[in-house]
């Protein structure tokens, strides 16, 4: 470690790439990136692992394609616990000018198409721990201001590009326990909660990134709620999605799950049609006849309502949090007012 410890130390603009195989490695990586003052961007699996309100951190927004310009600003790049995937960058290269450092324990991701000058065959808390003890505290250049301008930036476009979900999302976590265990699954709301929703803990997000698995939500919810009994576990699906996998509801009613469901009906495929319209293709099959979601719910003997307003929202999560079934919580774009 020692040429990386060097190199931070050296460095005027230190950035760091956290996937989520750095959870074991939270508490020596937090103190690495604060003692070189770099930055640090996050993938989905890699939120929380970072504190969310670290001055330098730009969040979850690798996605966003002006992140590349932030990495042409960067001269020293670790890259640590991801395979950089284009499900995380949506593009074929970070966008740096500098040398990368990868740290993985994949040698696969080591030799990818990202060719990292430095590659590191090491577990995460281990280099991290040992990073620690040779590295020298130094100041960056970056600037804290510019940052929170930037995610403000990356805030608006996000709105912009699906309005209205933000604000649902920023209701529910002021209701959601910080100790909750989330499934989400292939749906706007989730592609926007994962940008925007700050986590204090990592690995308390799980979401089909990749494969793109719809119908994910519910059942993995169900099994994540058996494996931590007594602990809040939530789950999040769009409307077409949960149909993949809404037999399971029959499940967790007969395991007496205390399991919020939330539900974005928008009645449509409404990211598909979106991408066809941005490519200038007529939407196609994209308009979906829905069942009575509350109805069918309530056929599996789980409790469901439609909340109309956030106050509303908020009050049935915590009822549901506190029930002896599933609730499911159905949600429309009308609830944005």
């Amino acid at each position: 470690m020692t040429s990386l410890a060097l190199a931070l130390s050296l460095a005027d603009k230190p950035l760091f790439v956290i996937g989520g195989g750095a959870a074991g490695a939270a508490t020596a990586l937090r103190e690495v990136v604060s003692a070189c003052g770099a930055a640090c961007f996050e993938t989905y699996a890699g939120r929380g692992i970072i504190e969310w309100d670290y001055p330098l951190n730009f969040g979850a927004t690798l996605a966003r394609s002006s992140s590349a310009q932030i990495m042409e600003q960067a001269d020293c790049i670790v890259a640590i616990g991801t395979e950089l995937a284009e499900v995380d960058l949506w593009r074929n290269h970070l966008g740096h000018d500098c040398p990368l450092y990868r740290i993985d324990i994949d040698p696969e991701c080591l030799a990818d198409e990202h060719r990292a000058e430095v590659a590191i065959h090491a577990g995460a808390e281990v280099s991290m721990t040992s990073l620690q003890k040779e590295l020298t505290p130094s100041y960056s250049s970056w600037q804290i201001s510019a940052i929170v301008q930037q995610r403000g930036v990356w805030r608006a476009e996000s709105e912009a590009e699906r309005p209205g979900i933000i604000a649902i999302a920023d209701a529910l976590r002021e209701t959601v326990p910080e100790n909750t265990m989330i499934y989400s699954d292939m749906t706007q709301f989730s592609y926007v909660a994962n940008e925007v929703w700050p986590m204090t803990r990592p690995k308390h997000w799980h979401h089909p990134s990749g494969f793109g698995t719809l119908g994910y939500a519910l059942p993995a919810a169900i099994g994540g709620a058996v494996a931590r009994p007594g602990q809040p576990t939530m789950a999040i699906a769009g409307d077409y999605g949960f149909q993949y996998s809404v037999q399971e509801l029959g499940t967790a009613v007969e395991l007496s799950q205390a399991l919020p469901i939330i539900l974005w009906d928008n009645g449509k495929l409404k990211e598909i049609e979106d991408s066809m319209r941005s490519a200038q293709i007529a939407p196609n099959a994209v308009i979906a006849k829905n069942p009575d979601f509350i109805g069918l719910a309530k056929a599996y003997g789980a409790f469901a309502v439609a909340p109309e307003t956030f106050a509303a929202l908020q009050q049935a999560v915590i009822e549901a949090f506190a029930a002896d079934r599933p609730t499911l919580i159905y949600l429309t774009p009308d609830i944005c007012g």
